[in-house]
């Protein structure tokens, strides 16, 4: 699924969900607000009826005179014709009744129920008792739209309650008011909810047309294109992002220009030193004066050390190019690995007079490449160990440490010794290419680890971490 599409589908679960839950919440609340106004229109009316029918009390007793007995029977029977917020009211839906004091019903609007004892019906019963009395009966009881709200009013007369008069709303007179309030939320509910997801479908267009120029981009780089960065208007992390992306292309492609001229430059320059050097030790054969055999051996020396600086190039370059190990890795002995060294730098051993002391343990390592920074590592310990001295490695399976004897490196250059083409002289010789500890640290970032130089009693300590 695209990024576009997932945005817009989150987008309108999201907004679904939501619109589901307020509606859900509203239309909760519909019936019992409009049951909550009809009722305290109700009460207006109950209260104003008890203050009329009050007007014909005789002795301290409700009298229902004929006048009163026809104006309320006229009453519930008027057409109104009335348009209520367009919604047609043409009868009178209000139930009248009027009972004594012990609640013996004297009127009744339907009049059905005359003489009948309602005492123990709640809007009369509460009424009686000085509270406020109301109550809600269905005609029919399997059936909720029979339900009837009725409110009580007390009768007084000089302060005495002389009766109740109740009203009753039946609630299918309130539905056309309920659905009415229920479409229009359905209908607003509906266009707001379509129109958020528009404005969700041209938010997840947006994002989406910028992502694919950006991905697009992205890909015509990787492909080795030259193409024009994307014009993406306003300032948002997806420019910042291509900004990122156009300024790591414009340095990756000089960082692979450079190495690719020194990869060439490298191999170029092999081939002359190669013959340098042939001549200059066929010279040094021949020539007996020794001023000039000083000459030839150091054109020699130098040859060969140009040769391994050109050497060391070419692996740093081939290094810098992987992302990764190019092997699974493997468990290698460190004591095989350090005899294979030992062997082949046996002269320059047995020139210091210095011996390896390894300790036997296996590790899990990529073998090529952590040969190559094993060899640079005991290379750079043998460079630095004093005569007669012990080169010591010693570790265990995830970390390898080479230790030797000889002069501390300086506070200062501690931390510099593994930069490219940064070295120290070392006691009677000159400084080397300042390559190898630059490998060795690339080689362990490569198997995830770290690279740790440090100074000891005796001399110094380089050690692998190596990712478990």
């Amino acid at each position: 699924m695209k990024l576009g599409q997932r945005i817009l589908l989150f987008y309108f679960l999201i907004l679904g969900l939501l619109g589901w839950f307020v509606l859900d919440l509203v239309f909760d609340r519909v019936k019992p607000l409009v049951r909550q106004s009809a009722e305290e229109t109700l009460v207006d009316a109950a209260n104003l009826l008890a203050e009329m029918v009050a007007v014909e009390a005789k002795d301290g007793a409700v009298v229902v005179t004929p006048q009163l007995r026809e104006a309320l029977n006229r009453y519930a029977g008027r057409t109104p014709d009335a348009d209520i917020w367009g919604m047609k009211k043409v009868a009178i839906h209000t139930h009248v009744y009027i009972t004594n004091p012990k609640g013996i019903m004297l009127f009744d609007s339907r009049g059905r129920d005359e003489g009948q004892d309602f005492s123990l019906w709640n809007d009369v019963y509460l009424t009686l008792q000085g509270r406020y009395g109301a109550r809600t009966t269905r005609t029919d009881p399997a059936d909720p739209s029979t339900s009837v709200m009725y409110v009580a009013a007390p009768i007084r007369h000089e302060g005495q309650l002389i009766g109740v008069i109740s009203l009753g709303k039946p609630g299918r007179s309130l539905s056309p008011f309920v659905d009415r309030a229920e479409r229009a939320l359905l209908i607003y509910g509906g266009g707001v909810l379509l129109l958020c997801l528009l404005l969700g479908g041209v938010l997840a267009f947006w994002l989406s047309r910028r992502v694919n120029l950006l991905r697009h981009y992205a890909e015509a780089v990787a492909s080795g294109e030259r193409v024009a960065p994307p014009q993406l208007k306003g300032k948002d992390e997806i420019r910042a992002l291509a900004e990122s992306v156009t300024a790591m292309r414009r340095r990756l492609e000089d960082r692979a220009r450079l190495e690719d001229n020194v990869t060439l430059l490298t191999h170029e320059m092999k081939s002359p030193l190669a013959a340098i050097r042939g001549a200059g030790e066929i010279l040094a054969d021949e020539v007996r004066d020794p001023a000039l055999q000083r000459f030839t051996e150091n054109v020699v020396h130098e040859s060969v050390r140009l040769s391994d600086l050109l050497d060391r190039l070419l692996a740093m370059a081939r290094l810098e190019k992987l992302e990764s190990l190019p092997a699974q890795r493997a468990r290698v002995a460190a004591a095989s690995l350090v005899a294979d060294w030992q062997a082949s730098r046996y002269a320059l051993l047995a020139e210091k007079s210095v011996s390896v002391a390894v300790e036997d343990q296996v590790i899990n390592v990529e073998p090529e490449t952590f040969q190559l920074a094993l060899f640079n590592l005991l290379d750079n310990a043998l460079r630095f160990a004093e005569p007669n001295s012990v080169i010591r490695v010693h570790g265990d399976g995830h970390q390898l440490c080479v230790e030797n004897r000889g002069p501390a490196i300086p506070d200062y250059a501690l931390s510099r010794v593994t930069e490219r083409f940064y070295s120290l002289p070392a006691p009677g010789q000159g400084k080397s290419s300042g390559l190898g500890l630059a490998m060795v640290q690339e080689i362990v970032q490569l198997h995830g680890g770290e690279l740790i130089v440090e100074n000891t009693d005796a001399g110094v300590a380089v050690t692998l971490i190596l990712a478990p």
